[in-house]
């Protein structure tokens, strides 16, 4: 029988106010393993405790938002643990040390949410930190337990069913409840939190109900049945004691205001040291620490993040010791900077790896702002395809190391186009197509130019300040084929703004995918996340865009297509429910794509390379076949004694082994 959600006494509202009206309480009770305890063992009726905005927030939605009891889950469910899914983590790892790392920029803010929360930093606090329902595995399709200790599919294959676990607790000593689950889509939906991407995608098109049967027990329904339903719904909880109602003033009040986490890492006050580092530290009596598919993760108590805005600095400090990693996947640094003969890597201080993962691979790129003069026309897009020489900056840059994107959804499998392949070099095919656009004509310069004299050129943005090499080598080339690209290199967080605020022409840089079982065209392809108007509003009858329109900012369509019957595709794509369906229409998307030419890709490589000081231990097989980076899934620890050895062993000149190996257990054959 559904209970009514019931609004608070008039008492209970005042003592609110005049604890602050909705802003955060400072917790009352002990951190960590002397907390109150986390989700309730025993179960019972669920009693809301939220605010009057907030539960007036849900009362307003009772579709939506629904309370039952324990008797309403039906009884023929099948429930799954991942007990049938393999540890990943090495029995081997110890606990402790610190691991000392770097941001290439300080971050703007500590907020998971909203302007600027999106820079390099977030890895650390949400990304590869923060816990949801239910985990992908790694290692398989499957799933293995997290917040939720177990779950199940319900008949409609929309439902998913989860029970807590009851250990469950966040940072702050406070247990994880399901009302949390709840205080999620509040918080998401909110406008104040100024982050319309999250403000979609947690819309009641996409989510269509969550139900709390207990204090232990809730279900969410995706608006359609899916392969993946699973991992559509694992939402993680937003604390709703640290919060508890959103207002204008949330910006503010949390830009460096950190979230209680339900991860293993921390951001404490006191380890913020302004412009110079973040150290985080691992929450003392951590609730998941012994559970089995978090057991032997996230090792060191600490991680240091230190601002190195320099690449050259941050490789420096690596070398001396000071940094415990950095990455060589660039040949500069595998091939010309720590050669195997370099001394570190000879006497076995510093290790080299190549790992082959298999990922949906990052979308190295550029992004073409279609909004701008010039770049609205498809011909100038599809030019400039033809203009960019990057199989000579594979040769000449990357020492032939890396392979070439083909399409804007590559590595994943069957539903990635098995036959679209992308443009090459070519100065005939560029000038035919800028020719189509009505530039045919070289000025003096070698540029060509119109018959209104403006010329072919365009400013390139990024914060990649080591892939100027890159740039210049393609700004050389593209001479050739009468364009003019003009360079602006940014601070890393500066480069990424500018493209969130779609004031670029061309954008340089890349974006991780997450690893998802087919590829995402909504959020960096639909007109919705392109421009603030929709419908008659943003096309004409003939499905031209209107003049006028406004660029939305804060969302990852960065080439702001916007495309009549791309949108048509785009919807019919995210309302299949059968994998056959869905690999036939991404298979078409990725084709319009293609001709749209608003993404020019770059390229791919499906390794990683890593050098890293040898206290830092790993397990017999290095990694999990989908980690996009080696501390993605935490199963590194410190050896503190092996750094103490090495230590002395720099100074006394005693040599190790050296270690230069090749992981390839997870090559894709060709």
């Amino acid at each position: 029988m559904e209970i009514q959600i019931r609004l608070f006494t008039i008492a209970f509202v005042a003592m609110a106010l005049l604890a602050g009206c909705g802003k955060k309480k400072a917790p009352d009770g002990p951190k960590g393993g002397g907390s109150r305890g986390g989700t309730p063992a025993e179960l019972a009726k669920v009693e809301l405790d939220s605010v009057e905005e907030v539960e007036a927030f849900y009362k307003a939605d009772p579709e939506f938002f629904r309370i039952k009891t324990t008797a309403d889950i039906p009884t023929d469910l099948k429930w799954e643990d991942g007990s049938n899914e393999k540890v990943f983590a090495s029995p081997k790892a110890k606990r402790g040390g610190t691991l000392n790392t770097f941001t290439g920029d300080w971050p703007r803010t500590l907020r998971f949410v909203g302007p600027d929360a999106s820079g390099s930093f977030r890895q650390y606090i949400l990304d590869s930190n923060a816990l949801i329902l239910v985990e992908s595995h790694p290692q398989s399709d499957g799933y293995y337990p997290s917040i939720a200790k177990r779950w199940a599919v319900g008949p409609d294959k929309r439902t998913v069913y989860f029970e807590l676990d009851p250990d469950a607790r966040y940072s702050d000593g406070e247990p994880i409840r399901v009302t949390d689950f709840f205080f999620h889509f509040y918080f998401m939906r909110s406008k104040h939190i100024k982050a319309p991407w999250y403000n979609d995608y947690y819309d009641n098109k996409k989510f269509k109900n969550i139900t709390l049967y207990d204090t232990r027990t809730l279900s969410i329904t995706y608006y359609k049945a899916k392969p993946d339903v699973v991992e559509k719904v694992s939402i993680r909880p937003v604390p709703e004691h640290h919060y508890e109602e959103i207002d204008e003033d949330f910006l503010k009040d949390y830009q460096w205001e950190f979230e209680p986490t339900a991860g293993a890492y921390e951001v404490l006050e006191e380890n913020v040291n302004d412009g110079v580092a973040i150290t985080l530290t691992r929450v003392p009596n951590w609730w998941a620490d012994k559970k089995r598919f978090h057991k032997n993760r996230y090792n060191p108590d600490k991680i240091r993040v230190t601002v190195v805005r320099e690449p050259a600095k941050v490789f420096e400090l690596f070398r001396k010791g000071e940094l415990d990693w950095h990455g060589l996947s660039l040949p500069e640094y595998w091939h010309e900077k720590l050669p195997n003969d370099s001394p570190e890597v000879m006497k076995g201080y510093i290790h080299k790896v190549k790992f082959y993962n298999e990922i949906p691979v990052p979308t190295w790129g550029m992004r073409i702002n279609c909004s701008m003069p010039f770049l609205d026309d498809q011909n100038i897009r599809q030019g400039l395809h033809h203009a960019m020489n990057w199989a000579l900056v594979n040769k000449e840059i990357f020492y032939g190391d890396f392979e070439r994107q083909q399409t804007v959804a590559d590595g994943y499998g069957k539903r990635s186009h098995p036959t679209v392949r992308v443009r090459e070099f070519s100065v005939e095919k560029a000038g035919a197509a800028f020719a189509k656009a009505g530039f045919t004509r070289r000025g003096a310069d070698g540029i060509l130019r119109n018959a209104d004299g403006k010329r072919l050129s365009f400013t390139i943005s990024t914060g990649y300040k080591r892939f100027t090499d890159v740039l210049t080598v393609l700004k050389d080339q593209a001479k050739k084929a009468g364009v003019e690209l003009q360079l602006e290199i940014l601070e890393l967080t500066a480069g990424w703004k500018k493209t969130n605020e779609k004031k670029h022409e061309i954008s340089f840089g890349g974006l991780n995918n997450s690893v998802e079982l087919y590829p995402r065209f909504f959020e960096p392809y639909h007109s919705y996340n392109a421009y603030k108007e929709e419908g008659d509003k943003l096309y004409n009858a003939n499905g031209t865009l209107k003049p006028g329109i406004t660029p939305k900012p804060d969302t990852n369509n960065a080439t702001l297509t916007a495309d009549r019957e791309l949108d048509k595709l785009i919807k019919q794509y995210r309302e299949a429910e059968d994998l056959d369906e869905i690999t036939r229409l991404g298979h078409e998307l990725i084709q319009r794509l293609h001709d749209h030419a608003g993404y020019l890709p770059a390229w791919s490589k499906p390794w990683y390379r890593v050098g890293y000081w040898r206290w830092v231990k790993w397990p017999d097989d290095f990694n999990v076949k989908q980690s996009r980076d080696w501390d993605e899934f935490h199963v590194h620890w410190i050896d503190t004694a092996a750094k103490k050895e090495t230590q002395a062993a720099k100074k006394s000149g005693k040599t190790f082994p050296p270690v230069i190996k090749t992981y390839d257990q997870y090559k894709r054959k060709r």
